[in-house]
């Protein structure tokens, strides 16, 4: 069993990855200064989840996991709050399997444990096919992609019917969908409906959405400015703040990595600082993008 400092260890090195994936920091309509966003340290919480994990105490971890899923949903950030805690147990798994199978095998009517499996596969179908452009991927990858995310909506299409109020399962098959055209019949911006319908006050499926339904996956910055002011109906003032911050950081990234216009990008980073000040990410781009 790996200690509690080997798993704040690693845990630790994966917040990197969890601030990447989610671009974690909310803020207020009002405020320029973020308020949820993550530290490097690792909590005690995130600690006793991974050794509940490793020890085999479902059960434990469920309860835990419920209870808190509860509160974020009823706290700013709502169901986003609960994925990155996914994506934490999901970053810790890596290379271990037979963890993610352990649990879901014993406990199939788990939505929890479906989730994780079903992320967990999907992150593996990313890694099977490579951040190279789709000019120079291989069958082969393309193959071994299909094969994973075809294991990654199994369990989320499980995990939908044992929660059929949560959106987190819709949330993660925008990316698959996005990936290989569609998945299980339905196109990325058809998951993100289904998820408004499902959770209207969900944010996970849309911060999702920000990055698979942008032009560099055949979406529109149009339909995200849309997706935004659709979401001011449902979502609190912060969250609707965030979402919209995280749309404009999408935009200069947009103008760095695809259009090479570096003043562009740099102009809106500065934009997207302004709209949450403690934004490393927007802070970063200012600074890669800077032209002297």
């Amino acid at each position: 069993m790996m200690s509690s400092k080997s798993i704040v260890r690693k845990l630790s090195n994966s917040r990197l990855v969890v601030a990447m994936t989610l671009s974690a920091c909310m803020g207020t309509a009002q405020a320029a200064e973020c308020t949820l966003v993550p530290g490097d340290s690792v909590g005690m919480d995130f600690t006793q989840r991974v050794e509940l994990l490793s020890n085999g105490q479902y059960e434990k971890l469920e309860k835990l996991l419920a209870t808190l899923h509860k509160n974020n949903l009823n706290s700013e950030g709502g169901d986003l709050l609960t994925l990155r805690t996914l994506v934490e147990l999901e970053t810790f798994s890596m290379g271990q399997e037979a963890l993610v199978h352990m649990w879901v095998d014993q406990r199939p009517q788990s939505f929890f444990a479906n989730l994780l499996a079903g992320s967990f596969y999907a992150q593996q179908a990313s890694f099977a096919r490579s951040d190279r452009p789709a000019a120079q991927v291989s069958r082969a990858q393309l193959g071994a992609m299909k094969q994973f995310n075809e294991k990654s909506m199994a369990y989320l299409e499980t995990a939908m019917r044992l929660d059929p109020h949560s959106a987190l399962p819709h949330s993660i098959a925008i990316g698959i969908a996005a990936s290989q055209g569609q998945a299980a019949g339905q196109h990325a911006a058809q998951w993100l409906q289904v998820a408004n319908q499902v959770d209207p006050k969900n944010l996970a499926a849309r911060i999702n959405a920000v990055n698979y339904l942008s032009p560099r996956w055949g979406g529109s910055f149009e339909l995200l400015d849309q997706m935004v002011e659709q979401a001011k109906k449902t979502l609190s003032t912060q969250s609707a703040h965030y979402l919209n911050y995280n749309v404009v950081l999408g935009k200069a990234s947009h103008q760095e990595v695809i259009e090479k216009n570096k003043e562009q990008a740099h102009a809106i980073y500065k934009q997207a600082q302004s709209m949450c000040e403690n934004s490393t990410s927007a802070r970063k781009g200012m600074i890669r993008t800077y032209l002297r």
